[in-house]
């Protein structure tokens, strides 16, 4: 069976009819971002750095098709096989378009961008990565390092409203800077109990039984497919400004998206 038929079914089994019907919905009728345009106006003569994807959203006749718009894409995953990619070398290229030269791959932690010089790049974009990393503001200060000022990000985080972490209480501020005072790493399991006491395995068809997803969790340093923290558009924000970038603007888009373009200020 086809995957997305997969996930269908899944949720016409888990969520019910209303839950099957929202999802049809939101294919046939996808959402335009407000901000779409001017992401892609920033995009067109920007050398850009994607850190995780390589993401759908980004590719043609999608979302935010920077893909389309941008000359150049270097990439950022944090090793060669994941559990979304296989096959990643340091130095490789990195594909994003099929007539267009390709970026370069780099294999780093988010959190340590290192190689890679100061104010380097125009333009980050980074689709549902910085929620499965267990120091955000310390990965959202490293990638501001590598843009030039007057640079831009662009991110996306999942809506826990409409995804798998909607039964759990959103990240504070306060718990972001605890992580980053105590230089958490790649290695923490602090919400691991948290995790696997209110993720809705029926809002996520890749998750198998509890006894699976709780096997994989556990081994989250190896895989990193759990998100450490549950955002909201306010703690967005928050994290954006805390780390030093100007938030220009938030919103959340159908089916699951909070998405924010940030600047990183002229001195």
């Amino acid at each position: 069976m086809h995957s997305a038929a997969r996930r269908l079914l899944h949720r016409l089994r888990h969520g019910g009819p209303a839950w099957m019907i929202s999802a049809v919905y939101d294919r046939l009728f996808p959402e335009r971002p407000d901000l779409r345009p001017n992401v892609l106006e920033r995009t067109r003569n920007a050398r850009c750095l994607e850190i995780g994807g390589p993401s759908r959203v980004f590719s043609a006749k999608n979302l935010l098709p920077i893909y389309d718009a941008a000359p150049s894409i270097d990439n950022v995953n944090f090793t060669s096989n994941t559990a979304w990619e296989a096959g990643l070398r340091e130095g490789g290229p990195f594909v994003f378009h099929p007539s267009k030269a390709p970026g370069i791959q780099f294999l780093r932690e988010a959190t340590a961008l290192h190689g890679l010089s100061d104010y380097s790049y125009d333009f980050i974009l980074s689709s549902h990565c910085l929620e499965h990393v267990a120091n955000p503001l310390a990965a959202l200060a490293e990638w501001r390092r590598v843009v030039r000022p007057g640079g831009h990000l662009l991110l996306l985080l999942p809506d826990p409203t409409r995804t798998f972490d909607h039964r759990r209480p959103v990240t504070t501020i306060h718990h972001l800077r605890e992580d980053r005072d105590r230089n958490i790493g790649e290695d923490d399991l602090t919400h691991l109990e948290e995790i696997l006491s209110l993720h809705d395995l029926g809002r996520d068809s890749h998750a198998g039984s509890l006894e699976d997803f709780t096997r994989r969790a556990r081994r989250n340093p190896e895989n990193r497919c759990l998100h450490h923290h549950v955002f909201d558009l306010e703690l967005m924000q928050a994290a954006l400004i805390e780390t030093g970038w100007s938030a220009l603007a938030t919103e959340r888009v159908r089916p699951l998206h909070l998405i924010s373009l940030a600047r990183n200020p002229v001195p």
